[in-house]
């Protein structure tokens, strides 16, 4: 959809040379004459970066300088409730640009400003001093956007109609109504014709702009004001005749751009109700003409206004339709999504962690993990509250080692470690979400954090530095110093435990080694001698005596004692 450049308008206008008269309320039927200047009613003058004046019985209004808005009011015509029907034309010259009917104008720059683009699409907005707010952001009208805009041969024509009655702003394009509203801030006022260039100028305030060169033009060839009472009340009633359901939900779509969700809501239900109406009058029977993306909007709509009953309603009829399609998409998922935030808000824990491990394991299976942090975040919320604490720390783990951008899965995951009394995973989990906001400059969420991660890391120079790192990005250097010396101390000491013994740190000699002491060969017993059978044979030798044993080869240790 299109959208409205943000950039601010160089806003003029036709200043009126003559005080206002005191004025009452018009109940008349007034159609603008366009034959001379003084039986128009506007105050017709022209500047450096417009021009205006009669032409052909039209009021031509032509823009110099883009990225302009210029417009024309009319003098002592204040009109409430009315009906406004205009025809103008629009000449854009190749450029991007809007004309369209300024109504209720009062002073102080305040008034309602109906503008109709070049691209087919529509706007509305309150002006107050001078700065638009929003009513209505650009819109697409089929009948203007798919075949432009009725052309002639001098610029595209527009037929716009307005009834405001009251609070309610409706709007008509070739007789089909385009959009409406309720708003109330401005009760009545003057009329006025308006064109808006929106291309970028690069030509300096003071210029001079040549007198017959334009950016672009416009004609209103037709201007009627009818504000009796009996013609607006047969307008408002007839008011619905040229409306299409197809139009309130694109008006819908753009309330909630707006997040106006009460307004688009609104505009939802009363299009569902008047197709069902035209299904009721040529048929007996008929069954609901709700489409699946338009129950998903209404869902996303009525959950933003806290209605979530009928929400869980629109969805589980969408998850119906999407069983019966069986199979797995961008927009089935939507749905699923949608489910989830409903029962979250609704407290629904028990139903919330029955459905979440389905819809994980659907994701899991076509390989779309973009979506899966979240998801498993909301699972370990869900068990949190049904007090499942070792179920809730392994999903928010889960969460954040598929997302470690995300430090509120690291601390979430350690509140339910804390829990369980795992003290030491819930402070290595604490540490590295304190680490993962300040890499990201979440220092809001890190001040949170560092009060619980200096009491239950107080002896760890990591959780000092983290606190001395966010007190200097908060610009507490005193603190901060305090915290870094603190960390530094621990840090020293903890490297200091860590240093091996002295005699495990004393040099060796490589290859060096020290010969085994030598031991006493044992004591030589004489051999007994041997009397009667064994008399008269030889005795038996002596036993050689015994090497001395090798010298062993062994490192530098005590040699091993003797047995």
């Amino acid at each position: 959809m299109f959208t409205f450049f943000k950039r601010s308008l160089h806003v003029l206008k036709n200043k009126l040379r003559r005080k206002r008269k005191p004025v009452e309320l018009m109940k008349e039927k007034w159609i603008a004459d366009f034959t001379k200047p003084e039986k128009s009613c506007f105050d017709i003058k022209s500047e450096n970066t417009y021009n205006a004046y009669l032409e052909d019985g039209a009021l031509f209004l032509g823009l110099k300088k883009k990225n302009t808005m210029a417009w024309l009011e009319t003098a002592d015509r204040v009109y409430m409730d009315q009906v406004i029907e205009a025809r103008f034309r629009l000449d854009c010259l190749g450029s991007h640009c809007a004309a369209g009917i300024m109504f209720r104008v009062i002073e102080r720059g305040m008034y309602y400003l109906a503008l109709v683009s070049s691209k087919g699409y529509f706007r509305l907005d309150a002006v107050s001093n001078t700065i638009p707010h929003p009513l209505i952001n650009w819109t697409a009208v089929p009948e203007m956007h798919d075949v432009s805009l009725s052309t002639n041969e001098q610029g595209s024509l527009v037929n716009l109609s307005i009834i405001a009655r009251g609070d309610h702003l409706i709007f008509f394009l070739d007789g089909k109504w385009i959009a409406e509203v309720h708003e109330a801030s401005i009760p009545g006022g003057h009329l006025g014709f308006v064109l808006v260039s929106y291309d970028t100028d690069t030509e300096a305030e003071d210029s001079y702009y040549p007198p017959e060169t334009y950016v672009c033009k416009a004609w209103l060839d037709y201007l009627a004001v009818d504000s009796r009472y009996s013609t607006v009340t047969t307008h408002y009633a007839n008011r619905g005749v040229q409306t299409s359901a197809e139009n309130r939900l694109r008006l819908a779509e753009s309330f909630a751009a707006m997040e106006r969700f009460d307004w688009a809501y609104n505009q939802i239900l009363k299009a569902w109700t008047q197709r069902e109406e035209a299904a009721r009058s040529v048929m007996a029977t008929f069954t609901e003409m709700r489409t699946r993306n338009e129950l998903l909007f209404a869902a996303q709509m009525a959950s933003r206004l806290d209605d979530f009953a009928a929400a869980e309603e629109y969805i589980d009829i969408c998850l119906t339709l999407d069983e019966s399609e069986k199979q797995d998409s961008a927009d089935v998922f939507e749905v699923l999504s949608e489910k989830a935030i409903i029962l979250s808000a609704q407290d629904k824990y028990n139903e919330l962690a029955a459905f979440l491990p389905g819809y994980i394991q659907r994701i899991e299976d076509v390989g779309s993990c973009e979506s899966l942090p979240p998801l498993y975040a909301l699972l370990g919320h869900a068990y949190w509250n049904l007090q499942y604490y070792q179920d809730a720390a392994a999903a928010w783990d889960k969460a954040f080692s598929l997302n470690s951008n995300n430090g509120l899965y690291a601390v979430s995951a350690a509140d339910a470690w804390e829990m369980l009394g795992k003290n030491a995973q819930a402070f290595k989990r604490r540490l590295a979400g304190g680490k993962c906001f300040l890499a990201h400059k979440q220092y809001s969420e890190l001040e949170k954090l560092i009060p619980r991660l200096l009491e239950t890391g107080k002896k760890d120079w990591e959780s000092h530095a983290l606190a001395a790192q966010w007190a200097l990005a908060a610009g507490d250097t005193t603190y901060a110093q305090k915290e870094l010396a603190k960390s530094e101390e621990l840090k020293h000491a903890a490297q200091a435990k860590k240093k091996p013994s002295p005699a495990a740190k004393l040099p060796q000699k490589n290859n060096v080694t020290k010969p085994a002491k030598k031991t006493k060969p044992a004591a030589q017993t004489k051999p007994r001698t041997t009397t009667g059978k064994a008399a008269g044979k030889k005795p038996a030798p002596k036993p050689a005596p015994k090497p001395a044993p090798k010298p062993v080869s062994k490192p530098a240790k005590k040699a091993p004692a003797k047995k």
